[in-house]
């Protein structure tokens, strides 16, 4: 990717330093010169600017943003482009993720969840309402902001319902991706609740509710299983906030709340839950109170979660004590209809776990599965999960890892570099380090080396870091000294130094040839010009009269070939004299021209 730290974009942007890299942009804190103030400027990747599908996807966001305008949303200033650098300009939001948030404390209070709760669900309403799917809500995207504010953001995966929303690939994050979006591909305002509803367990909690070695076996499990009960975690959780959880979780999508506006509705309404004008203590005591005023909206009690009155409770609950008695408590208390906690097994043998788990039941299969960092033969984790209440005798999955999945690096010998990278995630791979280098083989643009070219399979998810062919090195020989230095620097080569020799083929001041200073070369490398002094030449001395042997030294120590034309033998050239030469005294010789000298 370009650094374009210090570059001022469309004559106005001062670029300064990097806030975050992504797979599609890097953010940069900039100035805006015009309006004096401090922004965020979002600068798509180099290698991905000429690709029309990405650079839609990228400014969809800027279009997205603009329509969904929200103060719990984070504003878009700008977008444009200066000379190939895609950008938009974002307001700065200084602070920490919800993410550091949630490191930093673990899990949150119930008053700390329903405030940025409410934040979220505000914003999310909105996109909502203007037909905006997020699909990719996760903590990493929730900005508590050192002012106060709660801030959603990247929308860069965001589509509008009725446009593509059907995408037929995995999008988001997939510890949030809701069962329908896995499955299918199906993105619509119920998966960004689903979404939320696990960003809700994982505030209750401090942890998400799967978790595993690989995003494969993730999202199995969001499609397997049923999110559980916050409180099997964490007793101390919230009630109402934990039913909010479990609707929003439902893994059919109907039983959900169909958009933000109905969750943040029953949020509002929810008796137990605290005023909200409260504040997020951090450890560095830095608050966080929400600042977005009030929305009153009418109350919409949902069906499967009307309140039964404490005196219908109590009366039930008095009824099945008296009826039931102490047989009740021996069943679920000791008997066969007691609940117990599944251990966590992760990296024992399949036969420790085993024995782990006979005391919990004898109905015990085993999956296997493969794995990026458990050992071939050690557990990765059970269905349903560690920590699960169930009852005993219940049927309990062993995950065993078969070790690595490797595949195969396709053949992108030749591609371009978004044909490359679709072929790459296609494989389950994904595009690592991108470097350019001339090439004169293979095309400007098209890829010439890849890792894993050998046939090596590797583990799925591998970077695989890719050469691209910037097309030949300038052809210069022939051309004067300083056209060829301007062609080389125009193509991102530096001259470190030149070099004169002489050259009977090539007219002085001319490039007699590009000498690179290292075996591969890409733009800012250096190279030596070897520029021709044109050809060498000296004057025929006297040699008549001279001994043979004196005489062909001395032409010989000047640069030129010597033939020597006589009836003596070679043992009497130190006696014999030259009688005449071919050439005349005084004529001007190239230096490595042929003479030829007589005796007789």
């Amino acid at each position: 990717m370009s650094n374009l730290l210090g570059k001022v974009l469309a004559s106005r942007y001062q670029l300064s330093e990097v806030i975050a890299n992504g797979g599609m942009a890097t953010v940069y804190l900039g100035r805006d010169q015009k309006l004096d103030r401090l922004v965020a400027v979002k600068v798509i990747h180099s290698h991905l600017a000429e690709s029309p599908e990405f650079r839609d996807k990228f400014f969809r966001e800027a279009r997205l943003l603009a329509k969904v305008n929200h103060a719990n949303l984070v504003n878009i200033f700008d977008q444009g482009d200066d000379q190939g650098n895609a950008f938009i300009v974002l307001e700065l939001v200084q602070g920490i993720t919800l993410r550091q948030g949630l490191s930093d404390l673990g899990r949150l209070e119930a008053d700390q969840i329903h405030q940025v709760s409410r934040a979220i669900l505000s914003a999310l309403a909105q996109a909502h309402a203007n037909g905006v799917v997020h699909r990719d809500l996760k903590p990493e995207n929730v900005i508590l902001a050192d002012d106060g504010r709660i801030k959603v953001t990247d929308f860069g995966l965001a589509r509008e319902l009725g446009n593509d929303t059907d995408t037929g690939s995995l999008v988001g994050t997939v510890a949030y991706l809701a069962p329908e979006v896995i499955r299918r591909g199906k993105t619509e305002t119920a998966s960004d609740i689903y979404s939320f509803g696990i960003m809700l367990f994982e505030m209750l909690t401090g942890a998400q509710p799967y978790r595993g070695d690989d995003a494969m076996q993730i999202a199995f499990m969001h499609t397997s299983q049923r999110v559980p009960s916050a409180k099997t975690i964490h007793a101390g959780a919230s009630a109402k906030l934990d039913e909010l959880m479990l609707w929003c979780t439902q893994p059919n999508s109907a039983n959900r709340p169909q958009n933000a506006d109905q969750v943040l509705n029953w949020l509002d309404t929810a008796s137990e839950l605290p005023d909200i004008a409260k504040t997020i203590k951090l450890p560095d005591q830095t608050n966080f109170t929400e600042i977005i005023g009030d929305f009153p909206q009418e109350a919409k009690p949902f069906s499967s979660h009307n309140k039964k009155s404490p005196f219908v409770k109590w009366l039930v609950a008095s009824f099945l004590a008296l009826t039931l008695g102490a047989g009740v408590g021996w069943w679920f208390g000791v008997g066969p209809g007691a609940l117990v906690a599944i251990p966590n097994l992760s990296d024992r043998s399949q036969s420790q776990a085993e024995q782990s788990l006979q005391e919990i039941t004898e109905s015990i299969t085993v999956s296997r599965v493969f794995s990026s960092t458990f050992a071939q033969g050690t557990v990765i984790g059970t269905e349903p999960s560690a920590g699960m209440l169930v009852p005993r005798g219940s049927e309990i999955k062993l995950l065993i890892s078969k070790g690595k999945e490797l595949v195969a690096v396709p053949t992108i010998i030749g591609k371009d570099l978004a044909t490359a990278t679709a072929q790459l995630i296609g494989a389950r791979l994904s595009l690592g380090k991108v470097s350019q280098w001339f090439n004169a083989e293979y095309p400007i643009g098209s890829v010439y080396a890849y890792s894993g070219s050998d046939g090596t399979k590797l583990p799925v998810a591998s970077a695989i870091d890719v050469k691209v062919s910037l097309g030949a090195i300038p052809v210069v020989a022939g051309l004067q000294e300083e056209i060829a230095q301007a062609a080389l620097e125009a193509a991102g080569l530096s001259v470190r130094a030149t070099e004169y020799q002489f050259s009977s083929t090539i007219s002085k001041g001319q490039v007699i040839a590009v000498v690179p200073d290292e075996p591969e070369i890409g733009k800012g490398s250096s190279v030596k010009l070897l520029v021709s002094k044109g050809a060498e030449t000296v004057k025929m001395p006297a040699v008549r009269g001279e001994t043979i042997l004196a005489a062909k030294s001395l032409l010989e120590s000047l640069g030129l070939k010597v033939v020597i034309d006589t009836k003596w033998l070679s043992k009497d050239y130190g006696i014999k004299k030259v009688t005449g030469a071919s050439e005349t005294v005084g004529t001007t010789l190239r230096v490595g021209q042929t003479v030829i000298i007589r005796s007789r």
